[in-house]
């Protein structure tokens, strides 16, 4: 058993999804430009923090390779490589799902024991 340092500095608690948006589009409207994971931790977001404030900018935030930006920024070229790696992740998704649902039918219908 281990034993709690209670001296030890708190850990930093996470934001919330609708913070983390508010905190991402306020950084990307003074950048104007692409911005990565890493320049966000500047500003005391972390990975997490960010896929899950630009899942709640509800398409206000695009990402790409070269991190993200406000849609309002992103070039149509841009938006059009967002769209295509999202179709694209859609479509592996979905694979991975009727393979998953096409094995696991016989270990939930009880004809084969789960391991």
């Amino acid at each position: 058993m281990t034993q709690l340092d209670l001296f030890a500095p708190k850990k930093k608690t996470a934001l919330g999804a609708g913070r983390a948006a508010a905190r991402m589009i306020a950084v990307l409207s003074k950048r104007c430009t692409w911005t990565t994971r890493a320049q966000f931790a500047e500003h005391g977001l972390s990975d997490r923090e960010c896929r899950a404030g630009r899942s709640y900018s509800h398409g206000r935030i695009i990402y790409g390779q070269r991190g993200f930006i406000l849609l309002q920024d992103a070039t149509p070229d841009e938006i059009r490589a967002c769209l295509n790696t999202t179709t694209s992740m859609i479509r592996e998704l979905q694979t991975e799902h009727s393979w998953v649902a096409r094995r696991s039918h016989g270990v939930l219908s009880g004809a084969m024991a789960a391991k």
